[in-house]
């Protein structure tokens, strides 16, 4: 049981660095614009003058407070979402960065589906362990449980959208790739999902408490 926990958290981490990849390549797409919650985030460290790390980072820890006071299953690959997704994302832009890459806006739009692609495949990869959802799927799952009559892909479109117009007022770039990826980001993770023949309804998330209490009983027995 603990050798199998190690390969679980394992994946879960892989994924996540791979999605802090994701990250850097929309960032990177600059006037081209990106997803939603990397706008925000562009957006939150041009204010703060920090990295886009720390500022995902910091928007992941409001977040998931939210989801603690709605009550949502914080699981282990919840709290590491928070961090290796960060920590990843600026490791990633950095070396990104030192690429010829030239500053066109065809580039910046190849450079966002990229970087969308990759976020659907990390995220079946993070997921798969089933250690808990990251912090924004998690606070959807809260309001779509608080609103049954609206369909949960509703649902997750109206807080990207309300993500996106903040990230958008906070200076942060809106273009054709930020377009692009609202329109196609739903059939790009159901895509991965084919391709890697994983149906995420499926998984049963361990919060914190379950995770432990596994362990502890493999320990035990």
């Amino acid at each position: 049981m603990l050798k199998e926990y190690i390969r679980r958290f394992a994946v879960c981490i892989l994924g996540l660095a791979l999605y802090g990849l994701g990250n850097a390549f929309g960032v990177l797409a600059g006037s081209a614009g990106t997803n939603a919650w990397n706008t925000l985030s562009i957006g939150v460290g041009d204010i703060f003058g920090c990295s886009f790390g720390v500022a995902n980072l910091i928007i992941s820890a409001v977040v998931i407070l939210v989801d603690l006071i709605g009550r949502g299953k914080i699981g282990f690959g919840t709290v590491l979402n928070i961090f290796i997704i960060s920590i990843f994302s600026d490791l990633w832009i950095g070396l990104l960065r030192l690429l010829p890459i030239p500053d066109s806006t065809a580039v910046g739009v190849v450079f966002t589906l990229i970087g969308q692609l990759i976020l659907s495949f990390s995220t079946i990869l993070y997921m798969s362990p089933a250690l808990g959802c990251g912090p924004r799927d998690t606070l959807m799952v809260i309001l779509g449980k608080k609103l049954p009559n609206i369909p949960i892909g509703a649902v997750k479109f109206g807080i990207e959208v309300i993500v996106l117009v903040i990230g958008v007022l906070l200076g942060a770039p809106f273009g054709i790739g930020t377009v692009l990826v609202m329109a196609l980001q739903a059939s790009m993770f159901q895509l991965a999902c084919k391709i890697c023949r994983f149906e995420p309804r499926s998984l049963n998330h361990e919060d914190i408490l379950d995770t432990v209490r596994r362990i502890g009983g493999s320990r035990q027995a």
